[in-house]
């Protein structure tokens, strides 16, 4: 999809640098967690309704709120958590792909990473709608799949080069 719009999946620094900016913030409007339902599609009292009527157990929840959203929302619909770039969601609602193989960095590798040169597991960012911790949440922080992995919580965005 990305190939056919001009575009490719951004590398995990790249996904990075968007969702935190320059100044390294710890979430994609700043250092506080912002865990309200306006900053994010995360794990609110709207999840926990859900997981009860399916019969599940009540997972951890990020704010004691309803976003409106059980699952996935429609883009842009949390203002308050816009990057300074005026990127929305990039953390909470699906978890997205990075187009680099999951892999340790190296301590030469901890400015601009490039990831692992191969793999059967790609990197992603940002955390989804279920998730209850802020870990999970923050930019930093790292998860993989399998590269054939299908989820409703898993999704991208396109990056292009510039130069």
């Amino acid at each position: 999809y990305c190939k056919n719009k001009g575009g490719r999946l951004p590398t995990e620094a790249e996904w990075e640098f968007a969702a935190r900016g320059s100044d390294g913030r710890k979430f994609p409007w700043g250092d506080q967690i912002g865990n309200d339902k306006d900053h994010m599609n995360a794990a609110g009292l709207e999840f926990s309704a859900w997981e009860k009527s399916k019969g599940m157990s009540e997972s951890a929840r990020m704010y004691d709120q309803d976003d409106g959203f059980p699952g996935t929302a429609p883009v842009g619909s949390f203002k308050a958590g816009k990057t300074k770039f005026g990127l929305y969601d990039m953390v909470g609602n699906v978890w997205e792909w990075t187009n680099d193989y999951f892999g340790s960095y190296s301590a030469d590798e901890q400015t601009d990473p490039t990831g692992a040169r191969d793999g059967d597991k790609h990197a992603m960012r940002g955390g989804g709608f279920s998730g209850g911790y802020e870990v999970w949440l923050a930019p930093a922080f790292r998860y993989f799949m399998p590269n054939a992995v299908h989820s409703h919580g898993i999704g991208f965005r396109c990056a292009k080069t510039l130069r």
